[in-house]
């Protein structure tokens, strides 16, 4: 990096620092009031900032970028979503402007020893986003007139500086203030402590097959390891049904992973590492399912939650199939907006044969997750949407410079598929 680019990163994230002193407004402006500053000010920074700070605060060689729409955009996202509870839109407010900022300014100023999952990422940013987040958060609280607590704060600010520092080629100021809010939301929606679920024979059953899978070359040493943490969490938190569903997923995937192997080899389709799946995969498509289990097992909407965390796993399912199906036997692949054809293995291509083998697979996991009828089609429309959408997003990935990784992209799907099983099942 240039030192005229380094300088001029230095100044975007001081600013970005001290807009975080705006948070003080909230305590006095009407929500509303609020939230159409915050939307104004992303108005002008696109349309413009830039044409009075040129290139000095932004990436972009035009004098903007993304990230200083982003920005006011999530803060404004933020007082709308918790707009009768502003303090947490000022919580997440400062883990963005305090951790995300100085995390930078730590980073480019400090250097030192990278972190080991990405390179691009030092341990003294992530140390300052900890702490400096932490501090923001606090004090957001105070603000408010609220004790904060302090663990459950460095928490929150911990998980929200893991996603900062993942390589997922997507805008801090969007990720950041999303993780924060659904972490923020889940303990809003918990009621209760834990209900536990320590069954040993099930846990026993989930160690057996985690070796089995690794035996059976469906996985490598991270994934059988991972794959058992997400499986005893499903069990512990969610009970062993959902633990069925999970299964129900493995042995689909899998099965769809292994068909037809050698001749997608040939093709330069096939998954690496001979169809073996590591943590990574393991989480992108079951850490989705794990989390709602835990909140599934603290809130009174336990069932609805119990069946979103169902739907996550049978959008993944529906993902994995459609896949590796449509990469075997589907005739003509093409963009799922354009319909203009395109080579098999396309980024976001899709076939009528590969959808059609998904819709069917994400029907079977809904089937075996619940034997409500109405409940069936409305985990399988969840399913095929989560699917679908992935499939748009990917078309817009593929001709992105820095692409979001496939991991991303499959844990988005599997949100999705949750998001829409839970607002299906509340609005049915």
């Amino acid at each position: 990096m240039s030192e005229t680019h380094q300088t001029h990163e230095l100044l975007r994230k001081s600013l970005h620092i001290a807009l975080g002193l705006c948070i003080v407004t909230l305590k006095f402006l009407p929500w509303s009031v609020a939230a159409a500053i915050a939307a104004a000010a992303a108005v002008s920074n696109w349309l413009v900032l830039h044409r009075i700070v040129g290139k000095r605060i932004a990436r972009h060689e035009r004098g903007y970028d993304a990230g200083i729409v982003i920005y006011p955009l999530a803060v404004c996202a933020l007082i709308i979503v918790f707009r009768h509870e502003l303090q947490s839109a000022a919580v997440v407010w400062a883990i963005l402007a305090f951790g995300d900022g100085f995390a930078t300014l730590a980073g480019k100023t400090i250097r030192g020893p990278r972190l080991p999952w990405n390179a691009d990422k030092t341990w003294s940013g992530f140390a300052a986003f900890v702490a400096f987040g932490a501090i923001g958060a606090e004090c957001a609280y105070l603000l408010f007139g609220i004790p904060p607590a302090i663990l459950a704060i460095v928490l929150l600010v911990l998980a929200c500086a893991v996603v900062e520092s993942l390589p997922l080629h997507v805008d801090d100021n969007f990720t950041v203030p999303l993780t924060g809010a659904a972490i923020i939301a889940a303990v809003h929606v918990a009621s209760h402590d834990p209900v536990l679920h320590l069954d040993p024979i099930w846990i026993g059953v989930n160690t057996v097959l985690a070796i089995a899978g690794y035996l059976a070359k469906s996985v490598d040493v991270s994934g059988a390891v991972g794959g058992w943490i997400l499986g005893t969490i499903l069990i512990v938190f969610g009970g062993w049904h959902l633990y069925v569903v999970l299964l129900a997923f493995f042995v689909i995937g899998t099965a769809c992973t292994k068909l037809g192997y050698r001749r997608k080899a040939k093709l330069g389709l096939a998954q690496e590492k001979g169809g073996r799946r590591g943590f990574s995969h393991a989480f992108s498509n079951v850490g989705m399912a794990a989390m709602l289990a835990i909140v599934s097992s603290m809130s009174w909407s336990s069932y609805r939650f119990w069946l979103a965390a169902a739907a996550a796993l049978a959008t993944a399912t529906a993902d994995t199939t459609a896949s590796e199906v449509g990469q075997l036997i589907g005739r003509r692949t093409f963009l799922p907006l354009t319909l203009r054809r395109v080579p098999a293995g396309t980024e976001g291509a899709i076939s009528i044969e590969g959808t059609l083998a998904g819709l069917v697979a994400g029907f079977v996991v809904a089937l075996i997750a619940t034997q409500d009828a109405r409940l069936i089609a409305l985990m399988t429309l969840s399913a095929f949407a989560g699917s679908y959408v992935e499939s748009l997003v990917g078309s817009w990935n593929r001709n992105r410079a820095e692409p979001v990784p496939n991991g991303a992209l499959n844990f988005f799907n599997t949100a999705v598929g949750a998001a829409l099983m839970l607002a299906l099942v509340r609005a049915a």
